[in-house]
C-alpha cells in the first residue's frame, strides 16, 4: 500500500513539474523568425564623434577600437580590474572520480595578487588526455559541484551557491531551464577534443549588490574606481586563460569564453577587451550583452539596472528611457571581438533577452569581420544559422536555458572555427 501511494505521489510530482514547465514556456510569446526593427546605429565603420570613417584595419585598431572601449567603460560597464599576477595556490587531482575515460580532472585554487590577497577562485579543470583543440572557460550559476552533474565531496566553490541551486527547487529548475544549465555535457565536449575550465564567478565577486562592493574594492585596490560586477567577471575569463594555458597539455591552447545569460554578457565583454580570448559563445545574453540598447523589445535598461545595477557602472542607469543619448550600442561591442569567432544563441520563447535585437547587433557588427577579410553574417533568419561562419547566430525552440540542441550548435561551430592544432 505504501509503495502504491508513493508511486502515485511520484506521478503527481512529475505531472506538476511538467505542467509548470508548460506554463513557463507558454507564458512567453513566440519570437518571430523574421528580422525586423531598428537597424544598429551608429554605423559601425562610419563617423564616431570627431573620429572620421574607418576604411582600413589600421584605422580600426589604431583609432576606433580604443575609442569604443573607452566609451563602453564610461557608459556601460565601468573600468576593468588591473592586471594582477595569478598563481595556483592549491591543486587536487580528481582522477579517481573521472567524468569520462581518457580525461583528467583537477581542482585548482587560483589566487590573484600577492598570495591571493586580491581574490581567489576554485576551478575544476577537465581535459582530454590527447591533443586539445581549445580551452572553454565556463562560468556557472550554482557552483562547481553541480557543474559536474553528480556529487563529488571534494569539489566545492569558495562561495556558497544560492539556495535555489539545491533542495526541492533543483529538479523543477533543471527541467525548466534545460538539462545543461549547471554545466556542459562533459563527455561530449571531451570527445570533440576540448578542455573545460569550470568556475563559479561569485567566488571572485558575488552576484549580490551589497556583497559585491567589498569584493570589487579588494580586486581593484584601495581608492581605485571600480567597474561593475560584469567587468570583474569578464576579467576573470582572461585571467584564468592566462594561468590555465600554462598547464601541461594546454600550452598555447586557444581560450574560448562561454557564458549563458549574465555570464554571456561577461563573455562578450571579455572578448571585446582582452585579445587573449580567441572566441566567444554568448547564449541568451540579452540587454547589456548582445541585444541592442535601442531595441524596444525585451528587458529594458530601466528594468535591468533597477534589479541588477551593480553589474554595471551607475552611469548606465542614467540612459534608461533615453537610449538614443548613448554614444555606443552593442553591435560595436561585438565588432570589438572581430576578427575572432563569435556565436550568439537564442530561444524562440525568450523574448526577454531579445533575440532579434541581438541578431541585428550581429548584422551591424559584420562589416568589421569583412574589413579583416573574414566572412560576415549572411543568414536572414534566426532559425537558419551557418555554423561554419566566424560570426553566427542561432535560435532554437524553447525558453531561457541550456539544452542539448544548444550544445549541438556550440560544438559544431567550435569544430568549424577551431581546427585541431
Amino acid at each position: 500500500m505504501r509503495r502504491w501511494l508513493g508511486g502515485i505521489a511520484l506521478v503527481l510530482a512529475v505531472a506538476a513539474v511538467v505542467g509548470l514547465r508548460a506554463t513557463y514556456v507558454g507564458a512567453f510569446p513566440l519570437v518571430k523568425d523574421e528580422i525586423g526593427g531598428p537597424a544598429a546605429t551608429p554605423v559601425v565603420l562610419g563617423p564616431f564623434g570627431d573620429d572620421p570613417p574607418v576604411t582600413t584595419v589600421a584605422d580600426w585598431e589604431g583609432r576606433r577600437a580604443p575609442l569604443l572601449r573607452d566609451a563602453f567603460a564610461r557608459e556601460v560597464y565601468g573600468p576593468m580590474p588591473p592586471g594582477l599576477p595569478a598563481v595556483v595556490l592549491a591543486r587536487q587531482s580528481l582522477d579517481g572520480e573521472r567524468v569520462s575515460s581518457g580525461a583528467r580532472v583537477e581542482q585548482l585554487t587560483i589566487g590573484f595578487g600577492k598570495a591571493g590577497d586580491r581574490g581567489k577562485v576554485n576551478v575544476v579543470l577537465v581535459a582530454p588526455d590527447g591533443p586539445v583543440r581549445a580551452l572553454l572557460v565556463v562560468q556557472n550559476f550554482c557552483g562547481n559541484a553541480l557543474a559536474l552533474h553528480k556529487r563529488y565531496d571534494a569539489v566545492r566553490s569558495l562561495t556558497p551557491p544560492p539556495d535555489m541551486c539545491d533542495g526541492m527547487l533543483k529538479a523543477p529548475a533543471s527541467l525548466i531551464l534545460g538539462r545543461w544549465i549547471d554545466g556542459p555535457p562533459l563527455e561530449r565536449v571531451l570527445e570533440r577534443g576540448y578542455a573545460v575550465a569550470i568556475v563559479y564567478a561569485a567566488d571572485l565577486v558575488p552576484d549580490e549588490a551589497a556583497a559585491s562592493k567589498p569584493a570589487l574594492s579588494r580586486l581593484y585596490g584601495p581608492g581605485a574606481e571600480t567597474g561593475g560586477a560584469l567587468a570583474a567577471w569578464a576579467w576573470l575569463y582572461d585571467a584564468l586563460g592566462a594561468v590555465l594555458t600554462r598547464e601541461p597539455g594546454l600550452e598555447g591552447a586557444p581560450v574560448v569564453a562561454w557564458g549563458h545569460s549574465r555570464n554571456g554578457k561577461a563573455a562578450l565583454l571579455a572578448g571585446a577587451v582582452f585579445p587573449r580570448i580567441a572566441g566567444v559563445i554568448s547564449h541568451q545574453s540579452g540587454r547589456g550583452g548582445a541585444a541592442l540598447n535601442r531595441s524596444p523589445v525585451g528587458e529594458s535598461i530601466a528594468q535591468i539596472t533597477d534589479a541588477y545595477g551593480f553589474w554595471f557602472t551607475p552611469r548606465y542607469a542614467a540612459f534608461a528611457g533615453r537610449e538614443d543619448g548613448m554614444t555606443v550600442d552593442q553591435h560595436q561591442l561585438l565588432a570589438l571581438i572581430a576578427p575572432r569567432p563569435v556565436l550568439l544563441g537564442a530561444g524562440d520563447r525568450d523574448r526577454w533577452s531579445d533575440p532579434a535585437g541581438a541578431f541585428r547587433a550581429a548584422q551591424g557588427a559584420a562589416p568589421v569581420w569583412r574589413l579583416y577579410g573574414r566572412p560576415g553574417l549572411d543568414q536572414t533568419r534566426l532559425s537558419e544559422p551557418d555554423l561554419t561562419r566566424p560570426l553566427a547566430s542561432f535560435m532554437r525552440k524553447g525558453a531561457h536555458g541550456v539544452t542539448t540542441q544548444d550544445w549541438d550548435h556550440f560544438l559544431d561551430w567550435l569544430d568549424a572555427n577551431f581546427p585541431p592544432r
